[in-house]
């Protein structure tokens, strides 16, 4: 087990992040003895949060992405030899990084020790519900969270090279291409996979299908799958409108779906 760690630490080694865009969070949460969070939706980008973190730190060598294949049969008992093969590679360090570390049942309580013993953790995770019962019952009162969400207007701008100058809501062709770029960004959301994609409603699609099915459904024991999907499609038109409960149940009823 120890050769293999061995060699997935070094494959996963080396990311390019130059192009990546800064995002806007608390750097002082960066910077706090508690172990640091960063959770949110699938996709979002907390992986290149991540790398970026790590990018500004002096210790960077302890990184785990625990989203890897060849870590199927990883148990919380595996995580000592993780650390000693970590030692055995670069020697004595005080600061960890683990990615998608839910994927790994039991966790919290080997990011307890490393911070109980002076050590700075800093995890991702991609379903908040989840993470925060871990956190919780293991880690209360050792962790502050970074709850990431899709790219601002702002941070989108960024992507897009679009720098306002002074006095630009003067200029009328600087606000229509602002005004442009404000409805793609409204239609399409702010996840930046999909910036440079020409069929980004595919993409999306996709990613709802793995977020209802994988972190609502499955992840839940939900039976009644027609229903959910009912509900769901019904939320999303009904979107800046009241919608009361008894009008849910009553369209659920008349689909023949039950709860």
């Amino acid at each position: 087990m120890k050769e293999l760690l061995k060699h997935i630490i070094f494959d996963q080694r080396e990311k390019d992040i130059s192009q990546m865009i800064e995002r806007d969070i608390d750097i002082s949460l960066v910077n706090s003895p508690e172990v640091l969070v960063i959770s949110g939706i699938r996709r979002c980008g907390k992986s290149v949060l991540l790398q970026q973190i790590r990018s500004q730190q002096t210790e960077q060598d302890y990184y785990m992405n625990f989203d890897d294949e060849r870590l199927i049969n990883f148990k919380v008992d595996d995580f000592q030899t993780l650390y000693e093969a970590f030692i055995e590679l670069f020697g004595e360090q005080k600061t960890f990084y683990f990615d998608e570390i839910q994927n790994i049942p039991g966790w919290e309580r080997f990011v307890r020790r490393l911070h109980d013993s002076g050590c700075k953790v800093f995890v991702t995770g991609s379903n908040a519900n989840m993470l925060s019962r871990e956190l919780g019952t293991h880690l209360t009162g050792r962790y502050c969270q970074i709850e990431l969400y899709p790219f601002s207007f702002p941070e989108y701008l960024k992507y897009q090279h679009f720098d306002l100058v002074a006095n630009w809501e003067y200029n009328l062709k600087v606000k229509a291409e602002l005004v442009k770029k404000f409805e793609t960004y409204f239609y399409f959301g702010g996840f930046a996979e999909t910036f440079p994609l020409k069929d980004k409603r595919s993409w999306l699609n996709s990613l709802f299908q793995k977020i209802l099915l994988g972190d609502v459904i499955s992840r839940n024991d939900i039976r009644n799958e027609s229903s959910i999907r009912l509900i769901v499609k019904k939320l999303a038109e009904s979107i800046m409108q009241p919608l009361a409960l008894a009008r849910i149940l009553g369209v659920i009823k008349s689909a023949g779906c039950s709860l």
